[in-house]
């Protein structure tokens, strides 16, 4: 027997009219990870990107921000003046040179640094050490430039 003949014998499945405003449209999607382009299958969203697999496909990617991208900007040299000249302005008070009897010049914390350094004192000791006798807060990027 023929199938036509077998298909006009029954009932025809029913179809139901859905109106413009109920029924969704789908538009293309991008990856902001890998420039795919693709239509979906569903009109919900995408769990993941098809090329890339990105649960994060519809964000853009955030610049990482890292210590080598900041030392680039500026050279060893640079950073070394300006560190300097800002603990010594630190090292000074509002009205000159502080009365006390102890030293807190440049010279000093440069020696005291290096003598942490060499009996391998961490960089969190030595900034504490720099915040207890001369009054100044120092990072550690920063007291690697000064031991330099």
């Amino acid at each position: 027997m023929n199938v036509s003949r077998l298909l006009a014998g029954e009932a025809a499945p029913q179809r139901v009219l859905v109106s413009e405003k109920e029924m969704p449209t789908l538009q293309q999607h991008l990856c902001h990870r890998c420039g795919k382009v693709w239509w979906p299958r569903r009109p919900s969203k995408p769990a993941r990107c098809p090329g890339c697999k990105s649960p994060y496909w519809d964000r853009p990617r955030r610049p990482r921000v890292t210590s080598a991208t900041l030392k680039e900007g500026a050279n060893d040299h640079t950073l070394t003046n300006t560190l300097r000249r800002a603990v010594t302005q630190a090292l000074r008070d509002r009205n000159g040179l502080r009365n006390d009897d102890k030293d807190r010049s440049l010279s000093k914390a440069l020696s005291v640094l290096k003598e942490m350094k060499a009996a391998g004192r961490t960089w969190q000791e030595m900034g504490e050490r720099m915040e207890q006798e001369f009054g100044t807060r120092l990072d550690k990027d920063q007291l690697k430039a000064l031991i330099r």
